[in-house]
């Protein structure tokens, strides 16, 4: 199903973000060791970011590439409510339907989803994982490609529950929860 895109947001510098941008988490994805995720807070939304500098060939003096993904701050709650859903009895109400492997819903006037996939947490070693998707939003980097994919940030399984970053989501949720921003 196709959704209305929203406008991208300018690419930000995780190095040096403009004024109002909050970092409430710096991460690394250990299967993509050459540079962290940055999240942000700015207004009612969270970003996240990674800047890494990449050389495409020998003669390729290189740069810094930037990859974004934007969601309403809301968005960090319902992963953990969503991401839960998947670990139901099948016969639960609120499971994930069988068969399903995508729940969408709208948050904050952003369609929303999290999809289990079979290579999120490596495309060489076959890591399953999950992802949080805007379906809102274009994929958008630095090196102005052109695309129609929606926003994944994809998350192998260790990376999200044996290396941290599913606390990351929590501490950014409680915060959120208790009105820090």
């Amino acid at each position: 199903m196709a959704h209305p895109k929203l406008p991208e947001w300018r690419i930000i510098d995780p190095d040096n973000p403009p004024r109002g941008y909050l970092e409430v988490a710096c991460v690394m994805d250990p299967e993509l060791t050459s540079a962290p995720w940055h999240f942000f807070v700015s207004g009612k939304h969270l970003l996240i970011v990674r800047k890494k500098w990449v050389q495409f060939d020998n003669g390729d003096p290189g740069e810094f590439v930037s990859g974004q993904y934007e969601y309403p701050i809301r968005a960090a709650g319902w992963f953990l409510e969503t991401l839960d859903r998947f670990f139901l009895e099948p016969d639960h109400p609120n499971a994930v339907p069988r068969g399903a492997i995508t729940i969408e819903e709208d948050v904050d006037g952003e369609m929303l989803g999290v999809t289990r996939g079979a290579q999120y947490g490596s495309m060489l070693k076959g890591i399953p994982g999950y992802s949080l998707d805007n379906l809102n939003r274009f994929s958008h980097t630095s090196i102005r490609v052109s695309t129609n994919w929606c926003q994944m940030f994809k998350m192998g399984d260790p990376w999200l529950f044996e290396q941290g970053l599913l606390d990351v989501f929590k501490r950014i949720a409680e915060r959120h929860a208790r009105g820090e921003f």
